[in-house]
Order: C-alpha cells, then sequence, then structure tokens
C-alpha cells in the first residue's frame, strides 16, 4: 500500500475566480485531504494527499476522480468555465517502507498563463462549503454543465446547454418549453412555422421559447431565417438560459 500527493492546475478560461488555499475532506476512501487555491483568478491548483492506495496509477486516477468533481462544482456553482486539469507532479511512498528501499516516482510538470477578463473574488468558508459535502442534487450533471461552459463560441455552448435541457426532460421540448415559462413568466415566444404545425396535423399553431426557436432554427431548415442573427440573439439570450440550466439540473436530480 502507498501514500502520496498529486498535483494539479487548471486554467479558468473568461472571467476568473480568485479564493485562498481551502482544505477539504471529500469523504472519498484512500483519500487524506485535499487542497486546493486560486491564487490570481486565472488559475486553480490542488493538491490531492492520498492516504492509502494499492498503486501509485490507482493513487493518480482516485486524485484526478476527486478533483474532477471539485473542478466540476467550482464551475457550476459560480459559473465560470474551468478547462480540463494537466497533471503538474505526484510523489508516493510506501506505507511501510523497508529498511534500505528507495522508491522514485516519476512527476510530469506543464504549465501555462494567460488573463482573464473579470475576477471574482470567494471566501474560503464559503468554498469549503460547496466542496465538502459528500453529494449535491443534480451532481452527476454538473459535468455536463462544465463541458457547455468550456465551448469555444456562444452558439457551441448554447445547442450545448439546449441539449442539457433535453436530457433531463426526455427530449421533449415541449416539456423544455414548459420548464422555461414556469421560471420566466416573461420569456418571448412565438409560433412554430405553419409547415411544422401541419407536419404533427395541430390545428392550432404551436408557441415556442425564444430559447427553444433559436436552437430550432439553428438546428433545423427553416424558412427566411437569418443564421447570422440567429447567433447573435444566441449570444445575447446566452445567460438566460445558463441559468435556467443551472436551475433545472437543481430541480431535477
Amino acid at each position: 500500500m502507498f501514500k502520496g500527493t498529486v498535483t494539479f492546475m487548471a486554467k479558468i478560461k473568461g472571467n476568473g475566480l480568485k479564493f485562498p488555499l481551502v482544505e477539504f475532506n471529500p469523504k472519498e476512501p484512500g483519500v487524506d485531504k485535499v487542497e486546493i487555491e486560486g491564487p490570481n483568478g486565472d488559475e486553480i491548483h490542488t493538491t490531492v494527499h492520498l492516504a492509502s492506495v494499492r498503486s501509485d496509477e490507482e493513487g493518480r486516477a482516485l486524485a484526478t476522480r476527486v478533483n474532477t468533481a471539485a473542478l466540476n462544482r467550482i464551475s457550476f456553482y459560480h459559473n465560470i468555465a474551468v478547462e480540463n486539469a494537466r497533471s503538474t507532479g505526484d510523489q508516493f511512498s510506501p506505507l511501510k517502507p523497508q529498511p534500505g528501499v528507495f522508491i522514485v516516482a516519476p512527476a510530469m510538470y506543464s504549465f501555462a498563463s494567460g488573463e482573464a477578463s473579470l475576477v471574482i473574488g470567494i471566501p474560503a468558508d464559503q468554498l469549503k462549503a460547496e466542496l465538502e459535502p459528500p453529494y449535491l442534487p443534480g451532481e452527476e450533471k454538473y459535468g455536463l454543465f462544465r463541458s457547455a461552459r468550456q465551448s469555444m463560441a456562444p452558439v457551441e455552448e448554447f445547442m450545448h446547454l439546449y441539449n442539457i435541457l433535453l436530457m433531463i426532460f426526455d427530449d421533449s421540448q415541449a416539456d423544455v418549453d414548459a420548464f422555461i415559462m414556469n421560471e420566466d413568466l416573461a420569456v418571448p415566444q412565438t409560433p412554430k412555422p405553419p409547415q411544422e404545425n401541419k407536419k404533427r396535423r395541430k390545428k392550432k399553431a404551436i408557441m415556442e421559447t425564444i430559447y427553444t426557436r433559436l436552437r430550432n432554427e439553428f438546428a433545423h431548415k427553416r424558412v427566411g431565417v437569418n443564421l447570422d442573427n440567429t447567433k447573435s440573439d444566441m449570444a445575447i439570450r446566452l445567460g438566460g438560459l445558463i441559468g435556467l440550466t443551472k436551475r433545472a439540473i437543481e430541480m431535477h436530480p
């Protein structure tokens, strides 16, 4: 059996997040504690302290899982885009070392730099309270949300977020829109194009929210649609869709 530490660094893209060194217990078998810090607002540094693992490979895998869960929570709760973490080093030693036997574990290092456009600070006790609970409602979808926030452009992120809503509501746009209208009573609505109503043999026009309309304009062929306008409107409405997706994840664990 081995003990050891594995360190990580993850870049923050776009708006940044700064926080002091926080120590928390993820209550994961084999893990002693985790130290995490956002020193400058554009990076998150993590050290996972392992108490007992069968091998260094198992230790790295366990540390990666624990760190990923922490980054997913940070991304979800503070609405920031956190890139995939890179291992910056590890060190392992036997729990019961044999006299005269020395084990040196290889280490990996990677460095990156960048600037965040806006840095928000959060206190250590708040972050500790967010990271320490063993389970949070809807947490299995936090990774999907973080992946959407990593998107390269607003259109990609919009479509990714809307897809999460479809996953939550069993691929039903009607249920997605019902949820959106319940959460935002003032959300703009427009009728679906006549040809789509006809395909579904509906006599009465079906209304759709602005989010569903933009999603469908981009995903399907619609007469008279200017995709440049659609993309521009997606960027404008992205903030609202982010909030709605977070709310849906919390309400439908």
